[in-house]
């Protein structure tokens, strides 16, 4: 995922940047950062926990984003 792909997400949910960098963590300057320049892989991961948190409300309901993460990561070669 680059620079691009970070806004289209955002984008996609409708989100403003600063919503974007509540849910992901981060600082709403970070968040610019990362829409300009690429997002580390642990923004990527986040990214991908949080659309599936948003495509099944129910994940969020029994597992921690934290766990969420730790699942996708396995799925993520290592870089």
């Amino acid at each position: 995922m680059n620079g691009y792909e970070l806004r289209l997400w955002r984008k996609g949910l409708s989100w403003e940047q600063e919503r974007a960098a509540e849910e992901l963590g981060v600082s709403r300057r970070a968040y610019q950062y990362y829409e300009k320049n690429g997002p580390p892989m642990v923004v990527i991961l986040a990214t991908r926990a949080l659309s599936l948190k948003m495509m099944w409300p129910e994940i969020s309901k029994t597992q921690p984003l934290t766990e969420e993460l730790r699942l996708i990561s396995t799925l993520v070669p290592r870089v």
